[in-house]
């Protein structure tokens, strides 16, 4: 297991550095400097988007933090899990730069906590005072665009139905998305048109962002994973929102049941067992930003409804039902075309498809094109395309007869619950019963 040093730079420039332990291995990303083409994340287009709206203008502790998840998100991609613990957790020593160190440093447990619980991995971080050149006038903030909240988009099923249901409001918002590839890109700007075409051009603002770690960089060797997503994800939310006012909410739309991510079996508590918009990790982000003076607030409006829910409960069922297929859900889209298909296409057989196709079940909705139709042609269960299902089978086979505390063991294995009261724990038990059993009708 291999210790990474990452040293963060604000610019090529920046003379800090340090020397390392033997035995341990050091990288330096200047990923600050968005116009260095040495760089080894393409951030321009982040830099061009504040550029171009001027009247976003987020504070100095927002704008670090979204270049700590540059960085963040670039050290997660470009070193391979295969130097880690048992070819998976990893060990990183930070060196970050921020301009107001007293403040980063009363959040520095609880940001290494959130990391080590988001990826798996062990992450220490050491922040260090730097002067920016970036200087927020607080008093500019206009909000000119007049947005009422701020949602992220991902142009999955779950952020469609909560992109209906914001603009049914009559509110406007601003959408943020994040994008990879190309059919992650493609899929979001078509399903904007969607929205446009529905609510009008003027009916909210579209942000889309392409941020990727530069493979070609000469110390970089490719992570397929990638856990830091989600993080750089709501950390480009979080900064948009508060760069149109301290009162603009940020939404992360997910069903209960993702959201949760409860392990299938005992052998998917890895790799598997995503947390990306797990309640823990929400509430501790949160903690996080309002410690450091961000005022915007987070919400998963969904995180006690199934994804079957979501689509019965859309406040437009009539749009919904005519373009909902359109929206891409699956994990690796992109195997399509190893199957002859379209790119882009549905594989049918990961987790987020069989929920898919479960909500699809429940709401009376069929449309989604999927490469393998598991219910008329399941696959061998001991091949890497059937191990979902199996996993979906095993975990429903146990669930059956099981008591209620006992299953909330099973949710509390991901991680901790924030919870007022009793009432609410019980929520989390329904949610999750509620969501396997939508599976289970599917299914069966």
């Amino acid at each position: 297991m291999k210790t990474w040093n990452v040293i963060i730079k604000q610019d090529v420039k920046e003379a800090f550095d340090i020397k390392c332990p033997e035995g341990e291995e050091k990288i330096i990303l200047p990923t600050i400097n968005y116009t260095d083409a040495n760089s080894a994340v393409n951030t321009r287009l982040v830099f061009e988007e504040f550029k171009k709206r001027m009247n976003i203008i987020p504070s100095s502790n927002a704008f670090d933090l979204l270049n700590i998840a540059l960085g963040v998100y670039t050290a997660d991609q470009i070193i391979s899990r295969n130097s880690g613990f048992q070819n998976w957790s990893r060990y990183f020593k930070l060196f970050l730069p921020v301009t107001s160190l007293k403040e980063w440093e009363s959040v520095k447990d609880d940001f290494q906590n959130l990391l080590s619980f988001l990826s798996g991995d062990k992450w220490e971080i050491n922040f260090r005072k730097i002067k920016s050149s970036y200087k927020p006038n607080s008093a500019k903030r206009l909000n000119k665009d007049k947005i009422d909240v701020v949602s992220l988009f991902s142009g999955g099923l779950d952020s469609y139905i909560s992109a209906i249901d914001l603009l049914e409001t009559k509110k406007k918002p601003a959408f943020v998305s994040h994008y990879k590839g190309g059919q992650e890109n493609k899929v979001q700007k078509q399903m904007y048109g969607v929205l446009q075409k529905q609510y009008g051009k003027n009916s909210f603002e579209g942000i889309q962002f392409y941020v990727q770690p530069n493979q070609k960089h000469k110390q970089a060797v490719k992570e397929n994973t990638s856990r830091a997503r989600s993080f750089l994800f709501l950390c480009l939310g979080i900064t948009i929102a508060n760069g149109y006012g301290d009162k603009v909410g940020l939404i992360i739309p997910e069903n209960g049941l993702i959201s949760l991510n409860v392990p299938l079996t005992s052998t998917r508590l890895s790799s598997h067992s995503t947390r990306t918009t797990h309640p823990y990790y929400l509430a501790t982000f949160s903690s996080i930003i309002h410690k450091l003076g961000i005022e915007n607030r987070l919400a998963n409006p969904y995180q006690f409804l199934t994804k079957g829910e979501m689509m019965l409960n859309c406040e437009n069922q009539s749009l919904l039902k005519k373009t909902y297929k359109d929206t891409l859900s699956c994990s690796h889209p992109d195997n399509s075309r190893f199957k002859g298909k379209t790119p882009g296409m549905h594989c049918g057989y990961c987790v987020p498809c069989i929920i898919r196709r479960a909500s699809e079940k429940i709401s009376k909705n069929n449309l989604t094109d999927y490469v393998w139709d598991i219910k008329t042609n399941p696959p061998e269960q001991t091949s890497g395309s059937g191990s979902d299902l199996r996993a979906f089978k095993i975990a429903l086979e146990r669930l059956k007869n099981k008591k209620d505390h006992t299953i909330l063991m099973n949710i509390l294995s991901t991680g901790p619950l924030p919870f007022k009261n009793k009432e609410e724990l019980e929520k989390y038990i329904g949610i999750y019963k509620r969501g396997m059993k939508e599976v289970e009708d599917f299914i069966n």
